[in-house]
């Protein structure tokens, strides 16, 4: 069975910038990995360890300097204007830092209309009630349609993100720590919506972070990074087995719920 989004044997590596410039340090290396329809697979590891990096070459907002990324069979690098369209249609994704991710000017009505006018046949009230479905999909007032930005929260900003990442219902959406401005509360509100949207569309999710408690509540297995290499993975049902040191270091860092003394 073919695989939504693949990586096979993914390698990338970077020189230092400057005029004396370093050997090139690899950031990833081999790395296979692949997601079906409908399926959550969680990337975890450490700061550095090249998550975010492979996110993008998952994406082609990068070329790899070895291996390829596949949508669908097809490799990433020979796609035409037509092929780019419809991948960027159903592959979308939500960065860690929102306030970078939205144009300041622009209301949150536009910014969620945009890959709707783009990357859909929907237009005029058709595009404003989807706009208005998006909201509520990630728990915003629709009046916040008129607001700019800047007159939101962090938090709020990061929703309006993933709201237009949803805009064009994509088989797969790509979550880049993507929940972690929000608090504990609003993290698992928002990551039982998507749950929601899995089961309704089946919508596959990659999300990538380091946090275990996030994962295991989310995802349908586990795949652990670290400086560059998949070192371990795990089903998160019916129990997360991960014994590599890289992945209980993240597992022991999690804090009890009731700690000693509390």
């Amino acid at each position: 069975m073919t695989a939504l989004l693949a990586a096979r044997g993914l390698g990338k590596a970077y020189s230092g910038a400057g005029w004396r410039r370093s050997p090139p340090r690899t950031v990833l290396d081999r790395i296979e990995l692949s997601l079906a329809d409908g399926e959550c697979v969680a990337l975890i590891g450490r700061s550095g360890s090249g998550k975010s990096t492979l996110a993008r070459l998952l994406l082609g907002l990068e070329a790899p300097d070895a291996g390829a990324a596949l949508f669908r069979g097809r490799p990433l690098a020979g796609l035409d204007r037509a092929g780019w369209t419809a991948f960027r249609a159903a592959v979308q994704m939500v960065l860690q830092d929102p306030l970078s991710a939205v144009n300041p000017r622009h209301t949150v009505g536009r910014i969620l209309a945009e890959p709707l006018r783009h990357l859909t046949a929907l237009r005029g009230p058709a595009r404003l009630e989807r706009v208005g479905e998006l909201l509520d999909l990630v728990g915003l007032d629709p009046a916040s349609a008129g607001r700019l930005p800047g007159q939101l929260s962090g938090g709020q900003v990061q929703r309006v993100g993933l709201a237009r990442a949803l805009a064009t219902r994509p088989a797969l959406v790509v979550l880049d720590e993507a929940v972690s401005n929000l608090d504990a509360p609003r993290q698992v509100e928002i990551l039982d919506r998507l749950t929601a949207l899995r089961r309704r569309h089946g919508t596959a999710f990659l999300l990538v972070t380091h946090d275990v408690r996030l994962a295991r509540r989310f995802a349908d297995r586990v795949v652990v990074l670290s400086e560059g290499r998949i070192v371990d993975a795990s089903p998160c049902r019916p129990a997360l087995a991960l014994t590599h040191p890289a992945a209980r270091e993240l597992i022991d860092a999690v804090l009890p719920a009731a700690p000693a003394g509390v």
